[in-house]
């Protein structure tokens, strides 16, 4: 598992939106790892260029709805503490969430993903929405820990679900779902209700 670096450098909400809103570049990303936003973030509507901020702590709630994130987006082995909120957001390149912890609601409805969408090794401990998603790559929960409520209802995972060994541990819904490829839930475990497999409509091969 990520964890955050040791010596996080505290940044304030508006310098830290300065420096994310930057032009993108192609080809560029902005080296942030270890940062401690002491704020709440709110970067609606924004676009924002391609960046990586691995280990680093959200003290406050992020909000990202409808931002374009036009580059490279990694918030692996974060933390945050206030939620975060992506609805109808735009991700032009894989979406790394993997090893993040999320204290509170993890709401990406509506969001749409050009590449993968990766939460593997991540624990939520709200409810998460990721209803209505559309995934070009894989929709990647791979290890993933939702303590609360979970809905996958109406999205598209055009490239496949990997949910090895994800502990569902409250509510799933997913009607509507489908899953297009490779439908992986071997050693998930589902608290309620019934199964993903038996919620989502499968276009390839399933484990389970």
């Amino acid at each position: 598992m990520v964890h955050p670096l040791p010596d996080l450098v505290p940044v304030s909400p508006d310098d830290i939106a300065t420096v994310l809103t930057t032009p993108h570049a192609h080809k560029s990303a902005h080296d942030l790892r270890g940062r401690r936003v002491t704020g709440a973030l709110d970067l609606s509507g924004a676009m924002l260029g391609g960046f990586d901020m691995t280990g680093s702590v959200f003290e406050g709630p992020v909000r990202c709805d409808d931002v374009v994130f036009a580059g490279l987006t990694w918030l692996r082995g974060c933390r945050f503490l206030g939620g975060f909120s992506g609805r109808a957001a735009q991700f032009a390149q894989d979406a790394r969430f993997d090893d993040s912890m999320f204290t509170g609601t993890f709401d990406m409805s509506g969001a749409s993903f050009l590449g993968q969408m990766v939460l593997d090794g991540a624990h939520v401990e709200g409810a998460a929405f990721l209803d209505d998603l559309e995934v070009l790559g894989s929709l990647s929960l791979g290890r993933t820990a939702f303590d609360g409520p979970v809905s996958l209802e109406g999205t598209e995972a055009l490239g496949g679900l990997w949910a090895d060994r994800t502990a569902f541990r409250n509510r799933l819904t997913a009607t509507g779902m489908e899953i297009h490829g490779r439908n992986w839930t071997r050693g998930a475990r589902f608290a309620t209700g019934l199964p993903l497999p038996l919620q989502a409509l499968s276009y390839g091969y399933v484990w389970s």
